[in-house]
Formats: C-alpha cells, sequence, structure tokens
C-alpha cells in the first residue's frame, strides 16, 4: 500500500488521520476480495464496514442518495475511492490467473515491473531469433529479428477497466465486495489470455518444416503422427505435451476407437470431454476465449488445426509478459459534455505480451 503522504487529506480524515487505520482497512479490502473473512467480522459485517467507509469518504449516504448527489460526490471524490481500490485491482491482476489454466501459465515468463523486475530478457545462442511483440487492444503482430546472446525489452500498452458502474452496485448493496472486484477484473482476465492465446499459437511461423507434420487426424495415421511427436522428443531430449485448442484435442483423442477405452478412460472422457492423455503424452487443452466485446473467438479456423508438441521443461517459457503494476485513474461526463449524463470511470494498467522461441518444439496440424 503506498504510504500516507500519496492520499488526500479528507481520506486521511476519514481514517481518524491513523496510518494504521488505513492498512487495516487496505487488508480488510484484500481478504474481501478472495472472499477470506476472519473471526472478527463476518462476511456481511465486512460489507457493511467497507461500505460505511467508503461512505464517509463521499461525504454521503451513497444508498440513500438520489443520482445527482451521488455524481457530486463522485465528482469530488472518485480519485480518493480510486487510490483505495487500485492496490486490491493490482492483487488480482497478479493472483487472479485461472487455476484450470495453471499448467498452460508454466509456459509464461512473468516479469512485475512493480515488484521490482526488470523488463529484460535475454535470448540464448539457440534461439530461433524472432520475437513478436502484441501491442495495442487487437494485439497486433509486430515481429523483429534479434541477434543471439543479446537482451530485448518488451513493449507495453495501456488498458482500462470501467469502474463506476460497478462501485455503484456495490455501494447499493446489489453486489459484494468480491463481486465488484471480479467484475472489474473480467476484462482484464478475458484481454490477458485472448493475448496470451494469440501469441502461443502464432509461434509456429518460427518452426523448421521438419518439425511440422500435416496429416488427416484418424486412426490409420496415428503411427504417422506417433513418430512425429518421438522425433520432437528426441531432438529436445525431453518428455513432451500435446498443446492445442479443446476441438484440436478431441479430435487427435478421436483416432483411439472408444471401445477400446477403459471404464476410467470412459468415465474421464464423459466428465471432462477429453482425457488427459493421448497414447501416453499428456494432453492440454485450450478453452475457448472470445475477443473482448465479441462472441468471436480469439482461436481462428487455422488455429483449430493446430497441436503443439511442446517440451517438458520448465526452463522453456516462449511466452513473456510484462506488467507494469501501477494503475492509473481516468474519467470522462463530469464533465457534462456526454449528453446521455454516464460516467466513465476506468482504472488504467500497462502491459505487454511478446514470444521468444528459445528451445524447438513440433507441431501435428489437421490436414484439410
Amino acid at each position: 500500500m503506498r504510504e500516507i503522504t500519496y492520499f488526500s487529506a479528507n481520506v486521511v480524515a476519514q481514517f481518524d488521520n491513523k496510518y494504521d487505520n488505513m492498512l487495516e482497512f487496505n487488508s480488510l479490502m484484500m481478504d474481501a476480495s478472495h472472499n477470506v473473512f476472519n473471526t472478527t467480522y463476518n462476511k456481511e459485517q465486512t460489507q457493511t464496514i467497507l461500505r460505511n467507509q467508503f461512505d464517509k469518504i463521499l461525504g454521503l449516504n451513497f444508498k440513500e442518495a438520489n443520482s445527482m448527489k451521488r455524481r457530486q460526490a463522485w465528482r469530488d471524490h472518485s480519485k480518493e475511492i480510486a487510490t483505495l481500490i487500485e492496490d486490491v485491482i493490482v492483487d488480482k491482476m497478479n493472483s487472479g490467473w485461472n487455476a484450470a489454466n495453471a499448467r498452460f501459465m508454466e509456459l509464461v515468463d512473468e516479469r512485475n515491473i512493480a515488484e521490482g523486475d526488470a523488463n529484460e530478457f535475454f535470448v540464448n545462442d539457440n534461439s530461433l531469433l524472432t520475437v513478436s511483440k502484441f501491442a495495442g487492444n487487437h494485439h497486433n503482430l509486430i515481429r523483429q529479428a534479434v541477434k543471439p546472446g543479446k537482451s530485448f525489452s518488451i513493449e507495453t500498452s495501456f488498458y482500462g477497466v470501467k469502474v463506476y458502474t460497478d462501485f455503484v452496485l456495490f455501494q447499493t448493496g446489489r453486489i459484494d465486495f468480491a463481486a465488484l472486484v471480479d467484475k472489474m477484473y473480467t476484462s482484464i482476465e478475458q484481454n490477458r489470455y485472448a493475448a496470451l492465446y494469440t501469441a502461443f499459437m502464432s509461434m509456429d511461423e518460427s518452426l523448421p518444416t521438419d518439425m511440422i507434420h500435416e496429416c488427416p487426424f484418424t486412426e490409420a495415421t496415428k503411427s504417422e503422427m506417433i513418430d512425429q511427436i518421438e522425433a520432437v522428443a528426441a531432438v529436445t531430449g525431453k518428455e513432451v505435451m500435446l498443446v492445442g485448442t479443446r476441438s484440436a484435442i478431441q479430435k487427435l483423442q478421436n483416432t483411439v476407437n472408444y471401445s477400446m477405452f477403459s471404464d476410467a478412460m470412459k468415465d474421464e472422457r464423459n466428465k471432462n470431454g477429453i482425457l488427459g492423455n493421448w497414447e501416453g503424452y499428456e494432453c492440454l487443452a485450450l478453452a475457448r476465449v472470445n475477443k473482448a466485446g465479441t462472441r468471436e473467438s480469439v482461436f481462428s479456423a487455422d488455429d483449430q488445426k493446430k497441436i503443439f508438441i511442446i517440451p517438458i521443461d520448465p526452463e522453456f517459457k516462449p511466452i513473456k509478459r510484462v506488467n507494469e503494476g501501477d494503475v492509473a485513474y481516468y474519467e470522462t461526463g463530469m464533465d457534462g459534455l456526454k449528453k446521455d449524463m454516464t460516467v466513465d470511470a476506468e482504472v488504467v494498467y500497462q502491459e505487454g505480451i511478446g514470444i521468444v522461441i528459445d528451445e524447438l518444439f513440433g507441431e501435428l496440424k489437421i490436414q484439410g
């Protein structure tokens, strides 16, 4: 949490001019955002404490105030509210990764500049010498050559998450604090996975052609697919896992006749839709993520045909993500220029994603 001198006189006064009170409130917000409650305050009491403190800073009873009074209070004190909740948003950004994607995140090299890490990555001599940067909300692909034995940095871009509408829902008791933070974080997580998956699926553009095997995914071609997997394992000297979209993994696993499944396999397939392994190789299916603000998948039709053969190596982290950590606050609408009288308030953060391939891998691709 930032030092007391960073907060306004009004905020400090509402905590009785005691920094320890501010630290306690910050801790309460952090715990509430994770649905963790201590023996002193239960969930309902915690929500009341948080709302009451925000009311003190705003200078009104938000739930009972009319829309004009709320807008006036928000106009005068919105940045003060932002200084209190930004730590919680940053914490969520650092800890909010979906546990279901933990295996995929092992392929990501993360740097948190807010924690003192440097935005600097080193390219080994055996790298494929291509870095891809994903800048801006559309994750535009920019390729650049990097010489071996050199370091490089990832360009970061600004992204925003709306806060005012969700804050109104919390202050009026329609959602709890954890839901408030989750609503703010949803767009961040969607944007992040969209960029990460886009980066991951573009990695084969740097692959030598002999590391890519294209064929129909049928029972008859199973042996040649296994030969390709074994070839990659031999080149890398490591065990490998198979990573692709859920649709691609299902097509691969359909090459094994269902009548040959054990009861345990049938049960796993029934519960999960896919198996954790195919012919002895670990399988990782990537869940669908839509492009921000659309119902369109980030995976292209071509992506749905790819299965990467990835070496199981804790040092193989081709995706590089840099989180600037610090957040800023912006808003529009309080100047009265928006004719619909709405308020757009955003907490804005900076991060960047790129890829560099420093170890060979392979690919199976569905023909046709």
